[in-house]
């Protein structure tokens, strides 16, 4: 289907607008005057999204001036024109699927890394034995049409050659596919594994993995992303906003139970008291930290790009979702935001002896 930025703007404009809670104010950067500034998750704001509420809940954008709302995402792929169009000023969003919207002619730049492991796949309840693509055929995929995983799900099939029509693909809302598995309405579903594990882990079930990056589909995951006129108009914004992110990102990662308290306090659907909600955020949380430890990021600090691993997102784009038109990458990130933002190295030895348990298993 051939695509042009006016309609890919007025269909997506349409799909996203249940998520829309108004236009963003513009913000302004000072001692005396808060600004006000509009971020959207990407998904549901399960225990792998703790850290915008942490640096809500400590202050950490407060003191750099800067009043942040946060709001619920209906996937990666319903992040792209809220921010384009401005309802957003940030977005979390995943990298390929930013990269693809940015082919159609939305003007996005990511300004900061969350995670560079890629933890998109479909996943089952290990009892029922689907390890492999090939063992998709004949079976019932639930996705989210929104998601990432139903965004990149072309790439899958073109980078593993199993026959996208013996796949049948049901769609519902990202609440039901939480629940699909655990309630056997499904025996496969497209999903990131710190959103589906931490839910089926609680309720002491297994999960099956097949990861899209161990079939070739390789790419950076999360970005905070802006559009580029927020980039270059307001530089000291996008600075104090990804310092304030990245101070959350950083206080998550070295205090956990903490965290799930303070993202408890944020929201009142988790404040039910029941193990199960805890246990949940605990496990997402612990994914999602695990997700963000990779080596270019204990060398150059918390959010920083590797420029080798952005070009490979580019190119997986273009091998495998067909885009054409990209801009060149170095416009579709930037590395000027981050750095400030460390752990000592006996801190990173800690979090990551703590954390890499809860990495999605690869085939490898």
């Amino acid at each position: 289907m051939a695509y042009n930025r006016r309609s890919f703007l007025k269909n997506a404009s349409a799909a996203a607008a249940g998520g829309m809670l108004g236009l963003a104010s513009p913000a302004k950067i000072g001692a005396a005057e808060v600004g006000q500034v509009k971020l959207t998750l990407p998904w549901l704001p399960l225990g792998t999204y703790t850290y915008p509420f942490v640096a809500k809940k400590i202050g950490a954008w407060q003191q750099r001036g800067v009043e942040v709302s946060i709001d619920r995402g209906f996937g990666s792929g319903r992040v792209c024109v809220p921010v384009d169009q401005g309802q957003y000023d940030f977005g979390l969003i995943d990298m390929a699927v930013m990269m693809n919207c940015a082919a159609k002619g939305l003007d996005l730049v990511a300004i900061a890394g969350i995670w560079p492991r890629s933890p998109i796949g479909i996943f089952s309840l290990k009892e029922y034995g689907i390890t492999k693509p090939e063992h998709l055929q004949g079976q019932t995929v639930a996705f989210d049409v929104g998601s990432g995983d139903f965004q990149l799900w072309p790439a899958f099939i073109k980078a593993t050659g199993i026959d996208d029509s013996k796949v049948n693909k049901v769609t519902m809302d990202a609440a039901a596919l939480i629940k699909a598995l655990a309630e056997k309405q499904v025996k496969a579903e497209g999903n990131f594994f710190g959103s589906i594990a931490p839910s089926i882990w609680a309720q002491g079930m297994e999960l099956n993995s097949i990861l899209y990056e161990d079939y070739g589909v390789k790419m950076f995951s999360i970005v905070m992303a802006a559009k580029r006129s927020t980039v270059e108009q307001k530089p000291e914004l996008c600075q104090a906003f990804i310092d304030g992110l990245l101070e959350g990102v950083k206080f998550t990662y070295l205090n956990p139970d903490q965290s799930v308290d303070l993202h408890i306090e944020s929201l009142k659907e988790f404040q039910s008291g029941s193990p199960a909600n805890r246990k949940t955020l605990e496990f997402g949380q612990a994914v999602g930290t695990a997700l963000g430890l990779v080596p270019s990021v204990a060398e150059h600090g918390l959010g920083y790009m590797d420029p080798a691993l952005v070009e490979t997102t580019r190119r997986t784009v273009e091998t495998y979702m067909g885009a054409t038109g990209l801009p060149p990458t170095d416009r579709l990130f930037t590395n000027q935001f981050v750095g400030k933002v460390r752990l000592s190295s006996a801190e990173w030895a800690a979090v990551q002896s703590r954390a890499l348990q809860y990495l999605p298993p690869s085939k490898a």
